[in-house]
């Protein structure tokens, strides 16, 4: 009789092994692509901010691009945005991050299987697995603007750049897109005067997709 049940049992044993492995792997590759996420997006971040402030930011001045309007008495009556300067200036940007995340095409993050375990001890420690980085090229750009008040009779006006691209992080049999953004301060002044409720052409964005990916 016992013999009977003997291959449901072997049977029943080795599904038991199979399943409980391959929970085991699906709960690792989720822990791994967590961990290679928050690493990926501030990597990218950080070569974002860098190429974008090296390259755009430290040769743009406020003057370039904005205008102030006065009246006769030098009373400011209307601020209004340079749109060719501006537009020129996402042109650009874009361009720079596009060739600034390419880079990283090149690099790999290393998450010790230690520490998938959450341990401290086990931190840092066991086999390594290498994530590759793989940026999508596709790049929006927003405008934005804030209008502070910085004191008696005193307007801040910041102008940022909002950048939003797309990045795929891979690891062996499984990849995962990510959405990375920053925002990166391109002119920062203080309007001293009375500044008006007019404000134009202060806000657009722009998209760039490289033709073929977005079929």
């Amino acid at each position: 009789m016992a013999r009977r049940w003997m291959p449901l049992l072997t049977i029943m044993i080795i599904f038991t092994f199979i399943t409980a492995i391959v929970l085991a792997d699906l709960r690792l590759k989720a822990s791994i692509l967590e961990i290679a996420r928050t690493r990926a997006q501030l990597q990218t971040v950080e070569v974002i901010n860098q190429a974008v402030n090296d390259k755009i930011v430290a040769g743009t001045d406020y003057k370039d691009i904005v205008y102030i309007h006065k009246d006769e008495n030098g009373r400011i009556t209307m601020i209004q945005a340079n749109t060719v300067i501006i537009n020129q200036l996402i042109a650009r940007t874009i361009n720079e991050v596009i060739a600034s995340t390419k880079e990283l095409e090149n690099s790999t993050i290393c998450i010790p299987l230690g520490q998938v375990t959450g341990s401290i001890l086990l931190a840092g420690r066991g086999p390594q697995v290498n994530v590759r980085i793989i940026p999508i090229k596709q790049v929006n750009v927003e405008v934005e603007n804030k209008f502070d008040q910085a004191g008696i009779n005193q307007t801040r006006h910041l102008m940022s750049f909002k950048i939003n691209t797309i990045i795929k992080i891979a690891v062996p049999l499984v990849s995962k897109e990510l959405a990375v953004s920053t925002t990166i301060p391109l002119a920062d002044t203080i309007i001293v005067g009375d500044v008006p409720q007019t404000y134009v052409n202060f806000t657009g964005t722009a998209e760039i997709i490289p033709p073929g990916l977005n079929k």
